[in-house]
């Protein structure tokens, strides 16, 4: 396994020769000395060894699952002999600590837990889903069709929705499409399944159907808020101005972030999945909020709503000040509240920013104007 090992790289390795007939419990114990002592790559790496022993007990996985996630209050010695981790579903589980490593990044601490997993009944079907997400995440399409083939034989309750998410990623909107069809056909109806059904037509410019999916998604679960923002969206393609602004807005009240790509990891079977911004959506990568929020800030433009437009836009430009859609739009709402000055700044920062554009260019015409608007008031209030 791979650690962050840094400076404590020669000590780890002294530690993997020394201890390596040592106990589970033995190296779960050493785990929380070096992190206590604030060695955290030696930590992870004992705790990786802990839970790789045969019955390995349930503190040792609890113990690599808190390290993961980069805490280590709660740590405890164990007795050797200690409990060994049970089949059924509990915290500290291998699959539990897969999917804190999963979420955090930590992808090969994940791999090894999700492969421990795998070898535990109860846990095997979740277990072949995560790893095929892992491997969708790293490229190896390969694996992951295998892994997901797997998993949905099994009877994983997210590889299918998982499976399509992956091949909506690869631009394979038919197929993925098809896998959904085929998903809602076989499995019970969820929320998160008719959303991915209507976020793919509507990448697949279909917003009629995207529609259809999108309203089921709400009708299961009114607190979905990347189907609401969707929903909106939606609505923006067919024209109905009304319902996109009504939709966005209530996505906005459940959610500052707009997140459609989301993968589905079971901690516990049975239990609420954990969500996974697919890479490139995470908080921090803004695109897809944005999309979003540009379109409820035109929505209030054009319904004479200035006050919030331009709090919209304003909310764009606080995360991407140079994000053209967002100054061109407010310029015409500051324009309209006859603040032609500040109209005119953003305008020109769109007209040297995208000078050959058609947004650049409107927005030197519009500059035009914003300074005979601009002189006119001066030398009225003079």
């Amino acid at each position: 396994m791979a650690t962050s090992e840094g400076a404590e790289g020669p000590r780890i390795a002294a530690l993997r020769q020394r201890l390596g007939d040592a106990s589970a419990a033995t190296l779960t114990n050493l785990a929380w000395f070096a992190a206590r002592r604030g060695e955290q790559a030696a930590a992870l790496e004992a705790a990786r060894e802990a839970v790789a022993r045969p019955g390995a007990p349930r503190d040792a996985w609890r113990t690599l699952e808190r390290l993961v996630t980069g805490r280590n209050d709660g740590l405890l010695l164990i007795p050797e002999g200690g409990t060994p981790s049970p089949v059924e579903p509990s915290r500290g589980s291998p699959l539990a600590a897969a999917v804190a490593a999963h979420r955090e990044g930590a992808l090969a601490v994940a791999e090894t837990c999700y492969l421990a997993a795998l070898q535990l009944p109860g846990f095997a079907a979740a277990a072949a889903d995560g790893l095929a997400v892992l491997h969708e995440q790293r490229g190896e399409r390969g694996a992951a069709d295998a892994a997901w083939a797997s998993a949905i034989e099994s009877g994983a309750s997210w590889g299918r929705h998982n499976q399509a998410l992956a091949l909506l990623r690869r631009g394979a909107l038919p197929e993925a499409r098809h896998a959904l069809v085929a998903a809602l056909r076989l499995s019970t109806a969820s929320a998160p399944l008719h959303f991915l059904s209507g976020y793919a037509a509507l990448l697949d410019g279909d917003p009629t159907e995207a529609l259809r999916g999108l309203d089921l998604a709400i009708a299961l679960d009114p607190d979905l808020a990347r189907a609401h923002f969707t929903l909106g969206l939606a609505h923006d393609r067919l024209g109905n101005a009304n319902e996109a602004l009504a939709a966005t807005r209530r996505g906005l009240l459940l959610s500052p972030w707009y997140l459609p790509q989301l993968w589905l990891l079971t901690t516990t079977p049975g239990g609420v999945p954990a969500e996974l911004p697919a890479a490139g959506d995470a908080p921090g990568m803004h695109h897809g909020t944005d999309d979003v929020l540009l379109a409820l800030g035109r929505s209030l433009l054009e319904t004479g709503h200035l006050g919030e437009s331009l709090a919209v836009f304003d909310q764009v430009l606080l995360r991407d000040p140079s994000q053209a859609a967002a100054l061109f739009h407010r310029g015409v709402v500051l324009a309209k509240l006859r603040r032609y000055a500040e109209a005119l700044a953003d305008w020109e920062l769109v007209g040297e920013a995208d000078a050959s554009g058609p947004l650049g260019s409107m927005s030197l015409r519009h500059a035009r104007s914003a300074r005979q608007l601009a002189a006119l008031f001066a030398d009225k209030g003079a």
